[in-house]
């Protein structure tokens, strides 16, 4: 990933200057150039791309948004220091890659095996404090999250079957570092952290025999079950959480009304990105049927008892600082009243 200096971020800043509101046009209209973690043309950049135009015509074009894919003007793990400094005048991340500035950010942005429904995830961010959490955790870096939003459950392709919880023994499998990797080796899976530009190949040799990228039809798209003959879906290990985040100083000198508008839209745009994602791999799952590869639906029992064992990890996390606490006990909580947890 290719890194920007302090000079290349000036650079950038005086170069996109004019595109940023200024105090004088906070009252009339505000362009918004806001990158996206989506690849161009695919069906997640797509619904963010309607979102963009909700926003321009809910605000009657007083807030018109400038959708950008990945890596239009940054890198995908840039666009926070990005909108801090004013490079990106928004952001479209997945939450958890800002881990490394706080732990909670771990916790809210996947919480591995809590949620196997994005409607679940919703529920304990729009319901019972999620979001509020995440604006605590935003707040120090002068950044403000609109809304999260969620494209669904993540499954997971294998090259052998894992019908259960004590089928993953053993199994190689590619993830990343942190509370994934902890999750699966208390199972005694073999971890594998590997760059995503590897992952075909090494399915391919053997090196590894599973691997955690997308939802099914996001792995379908790069052609992992062509070696894959196997997978698990619904997914039951991760549930990302997205958000949309801009300036809390541009957030602050938005009228009520306005605001408004645009925490709707955001929650709208979540809504309508999990429901394409999940046709579209409805669709891929039947078609991965006709082509031989077996879907496993792991049972309720076991996917209770792979969670189950997941808070242990999460209270690993949740031991890092006092939100990151606050952010495991409630969800916590949030699953026991669900009857998803003991």
């Amino acid at each position: 990933m290719k890194l920007f200096s302090r000079h290349t971020y000036a650079s950038l800043a005086i170069a996109l200057a004019a595109t940023l509101p200024t105090q004088a046009s906070a009252d009339k209209s505000q362009t918004w150039r806001v990158q996206s973690l989506w690849q161009s043309g695919t069906v997640t950049q797509l619904a963010f791309e309607r979102w963009a135009k909700d926003v321009t015509q809910k605000t009657n074009g007083k807030i018109k948004v400038t959708p950008l894919p990945t890596g239009a003007i940054v890198g995908p793990n840039e666009t926070f220091d990005a909108v801090a400094r004013g490079i990106l005048n928004g952001q479209h991340p997945a939450t958890v890659y800002w881990s490394g500035k706080n732990p909670a950010f771990a916790v809210l942005g996947d919480l591995n095996a809590a949620y196997d429904d994005p409607k679940l995830a919703y529920e304990y961010f729009y319901e019972h404090g999620g979001l509020e959490l995440l604006r605590e955790a935003y707040k120090p870096y002068g950044l403000y999250p609109i809304g999260a939003v969620w494209w669904g459950a993540e499954s997971l392709p294998t090259t052998r079957k894992v019908a259960s919880p004590e089928d993953l023994a053993g199994l190689k499998i590619r993830l990343p570092q942190g509370m994934s990797s902890d999750l699966f080796a208390s199972f005694k899976a073999v971890p594998i952290n590997l760059p995503g530009s590897e992952v075909f190949s090494a399915l391919d040799s053997g090196t590894i025999e599973a691997t955690d990228w997308g939802t099914l039809s996001m792995n379908e798209e790069l052609g992992f079950h062509d070696i894959a003959k196997f997978v698990i879906y619904p997914g039951i290990h991760s549930t990302p959480t997205g958000d949309v985040s801009i300036p809390l100083k541009v957030w602050d000198k938005l009228d009520p009304e306005t605001q408004k508008i645009l925490e709707q839209s955001v929650k709208d745009f979540g809504q309508d990105l999990a429901a394409k994602l999940q046709e579209a791999d409805a669709a891929v799952a039947q078609k991965l049927e006709a082509r031989g590869v077996q879907i496993i639906d792991w049972s309720a029992e076991d996917r209770k008892r792979f969670r189950t064992a997941a808070i242990a990890i999460w209270n690993k996390y949740g031991e890092k600082n006092d939100l990151s606490r606050r952010a495991v006990d409630g969800q916590v909580k949030f699953l026991r009243s669900k009857g998803l947890i003991e």
